[in-house]
């Protein structure tokens, strides 16, 4: 028993020698990175090519300016091999729950009141954000059940560049009744790099249809292009392109497709 004691005695010590020092145990030193606040800026915006009952389709536009939400980069650097070469990057986390957007409301297509949109984000999302090496850009060939997607197009983009998969969900309310509409689940790939969407294959409006080529409104660039992200500046630009095939609508009694562009001007600011 007495050894028993002095043996914990001994370990206690030389935990209290090294908090004294300064050193704590690895468990405090968790997931260390650093977070950022990100408020979209004026220019940021949505557009998507909407049908309604396989229908002929129609553009919807919508603001994004003031929508929040924040990034934590760990401080650790990783390395990885692409088709291109070695790549360096830190990893990066949307957190989920910190994302807020403003709503926006538009006319329905084919009548019948006025939708309410509202964005959400409801898993974090997990991405790179590459000092060198990495190759962001993307094309999506949407089909009617699901899409193809070809990453990077075989050229090192700058540093800065930042490459994020989320899933978006588009909540459409009525206006008039506050009734639920429809839920319209997107994978996104928001990047700083180029993107571009065609829809082949497809019932309905939006056949052959591709963004940014097929946008008349002029909200996209083109070609659609993000901006590497300067953490020390604020600054910073990412893109996506994707789809939403057959969400079905209570209101329209029936399903809508759409596909959908978006640009995010970024300020950044260490929290």
């Amino acid at each position: 028993m007495k050894e028993r004691i002095l043996k914990i005695g001994v370990v206690l010590f030389l935990i209290a020698l090294l908090v004294v020092a300064g050193v704590y145990p690895v468990t405090s030193q968790a997931a260390s990175g650093t977070t950022y606040k990100v408020v979209l800026q004026t220019g940021s915006a949505t557009l998507s090519i909407v049908s309604i009952n396989d229908g002929a389709s129609v553009p919807q536009t919508g603001k994004l300016d003031n929508t929040s939400f924040t990034i934590v980069v760990e401080s650790k650097l990783k390395t990885e091999k692409l088709k291109t070469g070695p790549a360096s990057y830190y990893p990066v986390t949307l957190v989920a729950k910190s994302f807020k957007s403003p709503t926006v409301e538009y006319p329905m297509v084919g009548g019948g009141g006025t939708a309410v949109k509202a964005l959400t984000i409801p898993k974090d999302g997990k991405g790179k954000l590459y000092i060198s090496g990495g190759d962001v850009d993307y094309s999506v060939v949407q089909g009617e059940k699901k899409a193809t997607v070809k990453f990077g197009d075989g050229k090192t983009d700058p540093k800065g560049s930042l490459f994020i998969p989320v899933i978006t969900n588009s909540n459409l309310t009525s206006k008039e009744t506050g009734k639920p509409m429809q839920v319209a689940v997107q994978q996104c790939y928001l990047t700083t790099g180029t993107c571009s969407i065609t829809a082949q294959g497809v019932k309905g409006g939006v056949n052959g249809k591709s963004l940014p080529d097929n946008d008349t409104t002029k909200t996209l660039s083109k070609p659609l292009t993000g901006v590497p992200v300067d953490l020390d500046a604020g600054t910073g630009t990412v893109v996506s392109c994707s789809a939403s095939m057959n969400a079905k609508n209570t209101m329209v009694n029936g399903t809508v497709d759409n596909i959908t562009g978006q640009i995010w001007i970024m300020k950044i600011s260490k929290q």
